[in-house]
Parts: C-alpha cells; sequence; structure tokens
C-alpha cells in the first residue's frame, strides 16, 4: 500500500513539475487603495478606428465608436490591468476640422464611462497574440449630444483614441467623422 501511495505521490510531483505557467506580474496597492500594475515592456500594439459609420447628427444620443486593438509584436502582451467596463479602457479626444489639415484647436476630452462606477474597480486581464487576435472595444461617442450645428452645413471633426491604461501607452491615428 505505501509503495502504491509512494508511486501516486512522484508521479503527481513530476506532473506538476512539468507544468509552466506565464509569470505573473507584480500587482501592489497604492497608498489611496487602488491597484497599480507594473508598466510593460518590449511590446507592440496598434490601436485603430474600425466604425464604418463616420457621419453623425448634431445632438444625436446613443452613438458608439468601435476600435481595435492588435499585438502587432512577435510575441502574447498580456495586460493584466483590462478595465471589465470595457469603455473605460479607452480616452477619446476630439477637436473641430481635419486631420489632414494643422490645427490651433485644443484636443477635448469626451466622456467614455462613469467615474463613479463600482464596476471600474473590475478588472481582467486581456491576451493578444499575435497576428489576427484583436480586442473590440466600443465606446460611446458622448460629445454629439453637446454640439449644435446651426449653419446646417457638414462639419468636420477629427477624433483619436488613447488607452487609459498605466501599464502600456497606445494612440490611434486621428480620423476624421462628420456631423451634420
Amino acid at each position: 500500500m505505501r509503495c502504491c501511495f509512494l508511486f501516486v505521490f512522484l508521479a503527481c510531483a513530476v506532473l506538476f513539475a512539468g507544468c509552466s505557467s506565464e509569470p505573473r506580474v507584480r500587482r501592489t496597492v497604492d497608498k489611496k487603495g487602488g491597484d497599480s500594475f507594473q508598466k510593460l515592456k518590449d511590446y507592440s500594439l496598434s490601436l485603430s478606428l474600425i466604425s464604418p459609420r463616420r457621419e453623425f447628427y448634431a445632438g444625436e444620443e446613443n452613438v458608439t465608436a468601435t476600435f481595435s486593438l492588435k499585438n502587432t509584436g512577435l510575441t502574447p502582451v498580456t495586460i493584466q490591468e483590462w478595465h471589465m467596463l470595457e469603455a473605460a479602457n479607452i480616452r477619446l479626444y476630439f477637436r473641430p476640422g481635419s486631420s489632414e489639415t494643422p490645427s490651433d484647436a485644443p484636443w477635448k476630452l469626451s466622456p467614455t464611462y462613469d467615474p463613479a462606477s463600482k464596476r471600474l474597480l473590475l478588472r481582467s486581464p486581456l491576451t493578444l497574440n499575435p497576428g489576427t487576435n484583436q480586442a473590440l472595444v466600443v465606446v460611446p461617442v458622448a460629445f454629439l449630444k453637446e454640439l449644435r450645428n446651426d449653419g446646417g452645413k457638414k462639419q468636420t471633426f477629427s477624433v483619436y483614441a488613447e488607452l487609459n491604461l498605466k501599464s502600456v501607452s497606445v494612440k490611434s491615428l486621428p480620423a476624421d467623422i462628420y456631423i451634420k
């Protein structure tokens, strides 16, 4: 009986010794009580606007834009601090004018989530493998409901997004949208 138990114990030890896991990212608690995450190194990510709709109406509500986050590198990337409230992962900026012409107008932040939401504390790691793997993030385009188009002419606005995370830093290229 002891030999059988010893054999099972040694077999389990050999089996578990051969298993590997990803290195864990150190997660600490800062003095304010929130999580802080280590900055990732050697990653290559791209963020881009992929929504086909580019024309909107001034004052329109419940409009969303979809952004794609892709791993363009050669190794998998795991973002430990990814918010389960998807829209909280992206900050959306806008300004009047085309993205192709220089502008002195400052970029303004359009809110994508409610900062008082308790769901902001919920996190789930996001792993992006190289190749065609991507994360699609839908964010509200809230600044549209405050716009007015009294002249009735089509107006051009530039928008870009950046990740609202501390461990990775990624921005999209500016894209044009049109307001009627």
